[in-house]
C-alpha cells in the first residue's frame, strides 16, 4: 500500500520517520508506544462511548531533538495530560451517575458506559508505561503514567461500588418478592382452613336437600343433628389444614 494511502498520521508531521509509519495501518488499533531512531510515537485513545465500536486515536510524536507534535491541543505531555484530563472529567460525571443511581436501569446504564472507559484507560495505562520504558530521559511521562495508573484505579473502583449497588438491588427486589410469595402462600392457607370449616356442611346440606331424601330426614331434630356433625366435621378439617 503506497504510504500516501495512510491517513492516520497528520501530513503537516513532516520529518515523520517511514519505519514507524510503515508499521501502522488506517486505523488507531491497539494503544501502544513505538520507538525506531530516535523518534517516538503514542497511540492513545480519545475517551469512548458506550455506542462506540471505533476508537478514535490521539497520536504523539517526539522527535529525537526532543521537538513534540500531538493531534491534540498542545504538544508533548501537556497535550497528554489534557488527554487524561478529559478521562478524569468522564468518570466524574460516571461516579455522580452511579451515587444517583436508585434502581436497576439505572445502574445498568452506568456500568454500560463505563465498561469501555475502564478498558481504555487499561490500555492508556500500558502504553504510557511502555513510553516510560522506551524513553527513560523523558522524565515528564513518569507523571503521565502515574495519571494513568490513578485513573485505571478510579476506574476499577467505580465498577465495583456500580456492581455492588446492582446486587444489592437485585437482592433487594428478590427479598420484596418472596415477602409477597410468603403473604400469598399465608393467604391461599386461610382460605384453605375456611373452605374446610364449610366444605362438610355445605355437603350434607347438598345431600339432605335432593328430592330423593325421604321425609324422615328432613325433621328438625335431624336438621340440627346435621348441622352439628358438619360443623364438627369442619372444625376437625380445618384443624387438620392448619398443622400442615
Amino acid at each position: 500500500m503506497p504510504l500516501t494511502e495512510v491517513s492516520l498520521i497528520p501530513k503537516v508531521w513532516v520529518g515523520f520517520p517511514d519505519a514507524i509509519r510503515l508499521r501502522l495501518g488506517k486505523e488507531a488499533g491497539p494503544q501502544r508506544s513505538m520507538l525506531e531512531d530516535g523518534h517516538l510515537l503514542i497511540i492513545l485513545h480519545q475517551v469512548p462511548k458506550a455506542d462506540d465500536h471505533d476508537r478514535e486515536a490521539a497520536l504523539f510524536w517526539r522527535s529525537p531533538e526532543g521537538v513534540w507534535k500531538s493531534t491534540e491541543a498542545g504538544a508533548g505531555p501537556t497535550a497528554i495530560l489534557g488527554l487524561l484530563r478529559a478521562y478524569e472529567a468522564k468518570l466524574e460525571a460516571l461516579e455522580k451517575a452511579e451515587n444517583a443511581a436508585g434502581d436497576a436501569g439505572s445502574y445498568h446504564a452506568v456500568l454500560e458506559e463505563l465498561a469501555p472507559v475502564l478498558r481504555s484507560s487499561r490500555g492508556l495505562h500500558r502504553a504510557l508505561q511502555q513510553a516510560r520504558d522506551l524513553m527513560k530521559s523523558e522524565r515528564e511521562l513518569i507523571n503521565c503514567r502515574d495519571q494513568a495508573a490513578g485513573l485505571e484505579r478510579a476506574a476499577e473502583l467505580l465498577l465495583q461500588d456500580a456492581q455492588f449497588g446492582l446486587e444489592f438491588i437485585a437482592a433487594r427486589q428478590a427479598e420484596a418478592q418472596a415477602r409477597d410469595a410468603r403473604r400469598m402462600a399465608a393467604a391461599a392457607h386461610r382460605l384453605n382452613v375456611l373452605a374446610a370449616l364449610f366444605l362438610p356442611l355445605t355437603a350434607l346440606a347438598g345431600i339432605l336437600g335432593m328430592n330423593a331424601v325421604p321425609p324422615w330426614l328432613q325433621t328438625q331434630p335431624v336438621f340440627w343433628a346435621v348441622c352439628s356433625i358438619g360443623v364438627l366435621l369442619g372444625i376437625v378439617l380445618a384443624v387438620l389444614l392448619r398443622k400442615e
